[in-house]
């Protein structure tokens, strides 16, 4: 089922499967969010949790118990429930179950708000520990962006800016899809987004002070910034088909090193709640 909240500025339409963002127009009526054409990548907007990109052989273990869990987590494929809703701002709450607990031993709420600010929709997540045991988690955002947005456009007139120049650390993925230790350095000067970009999969950044990047394009003045105050990492991904679309993931964890130990306790990166304590973090979305 799908739930609209509005203001002056912005429509957003967010499905409680996944609670999946899947549209967000402007007062042009102009669509931002791709469309999850599967000739391309059937989703829109997915919520990656317990799992933020995969895990060695997709498998791991807690108190050696050995679960299978593929990329990202499974929260993008459940149905959630809808906690509280106004005009412009809405609640989905998934509850750990029998079939979560047999993917991911931990007994959790986690919970997703969208609200709408003027030309801002802010996302924020919460997740809290129901178990009486520690708990450990990735949680990331994997928004889909129509690039370009018009059809007399192509992906190369498209920018990716930073709020800042900065030197930061990029980490290179391996073609399975894990994280080798050959990290290095880049400076975060604007990237032209083109399939060549993208050739190696992901960009994958940490260590920035940037709290924003923004996708813009040299033919009109329609952008969208993507806030990340406090993520630690950020991914910005495209299928090198070329692809209609571009993601812009802030990310609270990321994919295994390729040489990490199964033990999902001693995984890198990892976020931990003591018994029925709560994480939050939110991101933004704004439409200039």
């Amino acid at each position: 089922m799908n739930f609209r909240i509005q203001n002056d500025y912005l429509t957003a339409i967010i499905k409680d499967e996944g609670a999946e963002l899947c549209e967000l127009l402007d007062q042009d009526q102009v669509q931002y969010i791709w469309t999850a054409d599967k000739a391309y990548w059937g989703r829109h907007t997915p919520i990656l949790f317990p799992l933020v990109g995969k895990v060695t052989g997709n498998s791991y273990t807690v108190e050696d118990e050995t679960f299978n869990l593929g990329q990202h987590g499974f929260a993008r494929d459940y149905t959630f429930e809808v906690a509280h809703q106004t005009e412009t701002s809405i609640t989905f709450i998934l509850h750990s179950n029998e079939e979560t607990r047999s993917l991911y031993p931990f007994n959790f709420t986690l919970k997703v708000t969208y609200s709408l600010v003027e030309n801002t929709l802010a996302i924020g997540y919460e997740v809290i520990n129901e178990d009486d045991k520690e708990m450990a988690f990735k949680i990331g955002a994997h928004p889909g962006f129509r690039c370009p947005l018009f059809e007399d456009e192509k992906m190369e007139d498209y920018t990716l800016t930073f709020e800042k120049e900065e030197e930061v650390r990029f980490m290179p993925l391996t073609p399975a899809g894990y994280f080798n230790r050959t990290e290095s350095t880049m400076v975060t000067r604007p990237l032209t987004i083109s399939p060549e970009l993208f050739a190696k999969d992901a960009l994958v950044f940490a260590d920035f002070t940037s709290k924003s990047v923004t996708l813009s394009s040299k033919n009109h003045n329609k952008a969208v910034e993507v806030g990340f105050e406090n993520f630690p990492f950020l991914g910005i991904w495209s299928p090198a088909s070329p692809s209609p679309f571009v993601c812009i993931e802030p990310w609270y964890g990321h994919a295994d090193y390729e040489d990490e130990a199964p033990n999902f306790m001693t995984k890198t990166d990892l976020n931990r709640l003591m018994p029925h304590e709560s994480f939050t973090c939110t991101h933004t979305i704004t439409i200039k």
